[in-house]
């Protein structure tokens, strides 16, 4: 399952073609001017620098609470449309290792490589874009986007001879010149392990871009009260690390505190009703996975009770190894998977 994503599946999405060669590819480090040739690059010349060059230092680290990838939902009333249907619009629509050109100022792209999610945004009872739509499924992104910390490094429209100057036919699909003329907002989250880029495309036909460079590690540490309600805000829930005495669901007393957290969350919001929710990694019988997560989820249902929340703020269910968010293979990934989560009901 996904743990936590914030904000907006049609009946078309552009997939993108293949990478070029690397002699053909721009550097993934430098900005390409809209009125510069795409720079060749041999092993004994490296990019040239210029004033285009974008500077990730210049973007605040920030280890907010981020779910996972492509991390935002869509906004209210609207989706994500895929040409694959309505089904796995996520898993569909995601490339492992890709190259998506953002733009940081009107005269400028900066290449991305690293996993990518690409699809159209649409309401939900498919009508034509208005402006207001626009404005407002904007600024629903700008402010998810920003309250996990993002920065936005652009937002207008690009030099209309942009892609075509400043890159060679086979990376064209990559920058999307179906819609050139779209006004569009870049954002990048930068996180000590990973680079975030987001692009919002609004237009007669309204696009939503990530690309993650970099690979984004869950955190088990201590979440603050406020972090998680803006998580839950934004998002409707928030995945929480919380260690359990092995193959049991006993609370370790080193969680105590995030136990202690949760109930904080609930006393500030005399009205936030919230589900939690169990879930194990799979090295088991289903039936004992499922046994487990139940546990999980009721021992926290019980320590949030211990603390003083009304029972008839709180429910609680168990999902066994059916969402995992991780790779169970590995130790890391049923690490992840092992969690409990906190759902706004």
């Amino acid at each position: 399952m996904k743990s936590c994503r914030i904000l907006f599946v049609l009946m078309s999405v552009s997939l993108f073609a293949a990478c070029g060669d690397e002699e053909a590819a721009p550097a993934a480090t430098t900005e390409i001017p809209a009125t510069a040739a795409k720079p060749k690059q041999t092993p004994e010349v490296a990019p040239a620098e210029t004033a285009a060059t974008f500077d990730i230092n210049r973007i605040p680290v920030t280890n907010k609470p981020l779910g996972e990838f492509p991390f935002f939902t869509p906004p209210e009333k609207h989706k994500y449309v895929s040409n694959f249907g309505e089904i796995d619009i996520e898993e569909k629509n995601t490339k492992e290792f890709d190259r998506y050109y953002f733009v940081t100022r009107q005269d400028a792209l900066h290449p991305i490589e690293g996993r990518t999610f690409r699809v159209e945004l649409y309401d939900e009872q498919r009508k034509s874009w208005e402006m207001e739509d626009a404005q407002r499924i904007e600024r629903s992104y700008e402010d998810a986007i920003i309250a996990a910390g993002g920065v936005k490094v652009f937002d207008g429209k690009a030099d209309s001879k942009l892609t075509y100057s400043a890159l060679d036919a086979t990376d064209r699909s990559f920058y999307a010149p179906k819609y050139q003329g779209n006004k569009r907002q870049t954002y990048v989250i930068r996180r000590p392990d990973a680079e975030i880029w987001i692009e919002v495309s609004c237009g007669s036909s309204s696009t939503f871009t990530v690309a993650q460079k970099g690979e984004v590690k869950q955190s088990a540490g201590l979440i603050p009260a406020s972090e998680m309600k803006d998580a839950l805000d934004m998002e409707g829930r928030v995945a929480l690390y919380i260690n359990f005495d092995v193959d049991k669901a006993i609370i370790s007393l080193e969680s105590q505190d995030i136990v202690a957290e949760i109930a904080k969350l609930l006393e500030s919001d005399p009205d936030l009703k919230v589900r939690v929710e169990g879930h194990t990694e799979d090295t088991g019988e289903a039936v004992h996975d499922q046994t487990l997560s139940e546990n999980l989820a009721s021992a926290m249902f019980n320590a949030l009770l211990a603390r003083g929340i009304p029972k008839t703020r709180l429910e609680y269910k168990g999902f066994g190894a059916s969402k995992p968010v991780a790779d169970n293979k590995t130790e890391k990934g049923k690490a992840m998977n092992r969690r409990v989560e906190i759902v706004k009901r």
